[in-house]
């Protein structure tokens, strides 16, 4: 038996096999291994689709070429190999960018509340997402609408409707990014501990009479919070920064909200943690914390790749989500033109049989009404037959009376 042809497309094997050759086994290359990979998941329907349409040994070639190029492990190089899979439209990210605003406005009030002992208008560390069959989770979604308006949702079919209208899809927001809350909790407090180390360092050396005073003597002794404090009364005695990139009001609110946020277990989208480490590294590089700054430079670096690649996986998840619904959207389309197909043809058969009841009533009709045409017939007939006889018989008395009559004189 031949191979199957033709190859597949590097897209389609990515898109196929992306959720095989994550995490660590992105970093595979050995044949045998991927093989045993791609066997391992192919009851998964990508999977089963892509081995059905195509030979296998050449579907583990082009899975190797994708791993040895990287494109599995890091959505930026699969981003430039497949630039459209990871694409917004304008109204998608008109929407993120709402949704990030939203979430700026909500983080800002949440550290007021906490601040001001409002727990309960603190929202929760986890990130809120109402379960798809949910009482409340068309709300709570945004709703994508395939149609041009809502169809019914009631439990009973409307009159007129069919059984191929279906109710809206619910679809999660993937949008503003969040870290898991755990690795967001760990980075924040890390980063807090370090502030507080550059805040005590230069604090050493700008204000020893202060750190003597009030037994600061170590890092540990102080909140981050309470630096900022001091820092504001003596802001004539903080060097100038060419790099701060904000008021140095705003930037030690900004990191008195580190403590905040950490302490009060506030959840943050990734943008917020991106701020807060940019203005980490402004306030270190400010005091002429060199190796301070450096440790907060490659901490920002790492945490943004990081970030970076949790956005392009939600673009990724996006993109095919849409492309699924359109698949289905055209498939539903399909449904509807089979079954307008279908309920016409119901009503052409049905025209049909119509006529042949029709025809077999007169095929019923006509034996009976040529026996009635018949009958009518003879009775004809019969009369006319009789009028003849009488008329006869007539002429043949008138014929006969001049006889009797010639023998009567004889």
């Amino acid at each position: 038996m031949g191979n199957k042809n033709p190859p597949p497309d590097e897209r389609v094997v990515y898109l196929a096999l992306k959720n095989v050759f994550k995490g660590p086994n992105a970093a595979v290359r050995q044949n045998k291994v991927i093989r045993k990979l791609v066997k391992e998941h192919k009851e998964q329907e990508d999977v089963a689709d892509l081995v059905r349409e195509h030979n296998f040994e050449v579907i583990c070639n082009s899975a190797r070429t994708l791993l040895c190029d990287e494109i599995f492990a890091s959505t930026l190089k699969a981003k430039i190999r497949f630039p459209e899979l990871f694409d917004l439209s304008p109204t998608q990210s008109a929407e993120r960018e709402v949704s990030e605003a939203e979430a700026a406005k909500n983080e800002a009030n949440a550290i007021a509340n906490a601040l001001q002992g409002r727990w309960d208008a603190v929202e929760p560390a986890t990130e809120r997402v109402a379960p798809l069959d949910g009482p409340n989770s068309r709300s709570d979604f945004p709703v994508l609408f395939l149609g041009a308006q809502m169809p019914n949702v009631s439990q009973e079919p409307a009159v007129g409707t069919t059984l191929l209208q279906q109710p809206s899809v619910a679809v999660p927001p993937l949008f503003p990014v969040y870290l898991p809350f755990q690795a967001q909790h760990t980075l924040l407090v890390h980063l807090q501990k370090l502030l507080e180390q550059i805040c005590y360092n230069f604090g050493k050396n700008a204000m020893p009479d202060i750190m003597q005073q009030r037994g600061w003597d170590c890092a540990e002794a102080v909140e981050l919070n309470r630096w900022t404090e001091e820092f504001m009364k003596r802001q004539k005695q903080l060097p100038t920064s060419d790099q701060a990139k904000k008021p140095l009001e705003q930037l030690f609110r900004s990191i008195a909200n580190i403590r905040h946020t950490a302490v009060h277990r506030i959840r943050i989208s990734a943008k917020g943690v991106e701020q807060f480490l940019l203005d980490a590294e402004s306030l270190a590089t400010m005091f002429g914390d060199v190796n301070g700054a450096e440790k907060i430079t490659n901490l920002r670096r790492e945490t943004q790749t990081t970030m970076e690649e949790l956005q392009r996986n939600k673009h990724f998840l996006r993109s095919k989500l849409e492309d699924t619904l359109r698949g289905i959207a055209a498939q539903r389309e399909e449904l509807k033109r089979l079954e307008a197909t279908a309920i016409a043809e119901m009503e052409r058969e049905d025209r049909e049989y119509q006529v042949l009841a029709s025809r077999s009533v007169d095929e019923a009709i006509a034996p009976s009404e040529a026996s009635f045409s018949t009958a009518i017939d003879t009775e004809k007939d019969t009369i006319t037959g009789g009028e003849d006889t009488d008329e006869m018989e007539e002429e043949d008395e008138d014929m006969e009376q001049p006889g009797d009559a010639w023998e009567t004189k004889i």
